[in-house]
């Protein structure tokens, strides 16, 4: 199924999968919403970056069997577009108990202009039988093309109790790959799921064909300490979105980030030094300190 609506099928996707709540003992996944494929029209073919998520949280370690299929009809290819994920609960290496898995979206040659192409990730939990799947797309809407830098997926911390929520970075290169110049554009970020971006819209200068702008196209992402959390993983996404009928409101999205919540980790009694490890290292400091008497 082809989708050709201006603000595009990931803004009600995204919606539709960042309201799956974490923390509620289950394992689920999260594609990447509103990547752009073949943004040019009459190009012949072209690939856009995704990332899979799996999350467990379940307290098994589990293993996973997971398979990318096209469901839009038009001959979506992916690579890789199947494996294995194994993995525990809070397994080393990984910052929460989830795994991100990159992949390539190869579109089919001439992937018409206005179009949403769709896609899905079944996953099963291969001790178990026990199916689950999200959903991802690729779009081919503007001649803007936005790469967002750095990690794929954005982790931001869910603040405990009143503690303040922390920032993290972003930061986007917005190019110009159409034939002519451009006036310039202003991209609206919109978040989908519990996240507050800041600023809510960037301003990107004229560009000329062929070259990119990132000078200034910071933003910033932080937990909505207005929504109580519900515990556990919290998935969803920025949607970038401009404006094409000129009333100064995004209107179409090109692209997307994928942003994940997860609690505080919990403090680790005797951990003097912080490495996540009560050792020697803790000892030593106790002992170097022993006796001492703070004001």
């Amino acid at each position: 199924m082809i989708l050709t609506s201006l603000v595009g099928a990931g803004a009600i996707g995204a919606a539709m999968i960042a309201g799956v709540p974490g923390g509620t003992g289950l394992n689920t996944c999260h594609l990447t919403w509103d990547k752009q494929c073949c943004p040019v029209p009459g190009c012949n073919v072209s690939i856009a970056p995704g990332i899979l998520t799996i999350c467990n949280e379940k307290p098994d370690a589990s293993e996973f069997m997971w398979q990318l299929t096209d469901s839009s009809g038009m001959g979506l290819q992916f690579v890789p577009s199947s494996g294995v994920a194994a993995h525990g609960n809070n397994p080393t290496g990984i910052p929460t108990p989830c795994i991100d898995i990159p992949f390539t979206v190869v579109c089919p040659p001439n992937f018409p202009v206005g179009s949403v192409a769709d896609y899905q990730a079944t996953i099963t939990k291969v001790s178990t039988g026990e199916q689950f799947t999200c959903f991802g797309n690729v779009v081919n809407h503007s001649e803007w093309k936005i790469d967002p830098v750095g990690d794929p997926v954005i982790d931001v911390v869910i603040p405990a109790g009143a503690e303040p929520a922390i920032n993290r970075n972003g930061q986007l290169v917005v190019s110009n790959i159409g034939s002519s110049g451009k006036d310039g554009v202003s991209i609206d970020l919109v978040p989908m799921g519990p996240f507050v971006v800041s600023p809510p819209q960037l301003i990107i200068p004229p560009i000329s064909p062929g070259t990119s702008w990132s000078v200034d196209s910071f933003f910033d992402v932080v937990y909505d300490v207005r929504i109580p959390p519900q515990g556990g993983i919290q998935m969803g996404d920025i949607l970038f979105m401009i404006d094409t009928d000129g009333d100064g409101v995004g209107d179409t999205v090109i692209g997307s980030q994928t942003v994940r919540g997860a609690p505080a980790a919990a403090p680790c009694p005797g951990d003097i030094n912080g490495d996540g490890i009560v050792d020697t290292a803790d000892l030593g400091i106790l002992i170097g300190t022993f006796g001492t008497i703070c004001p």
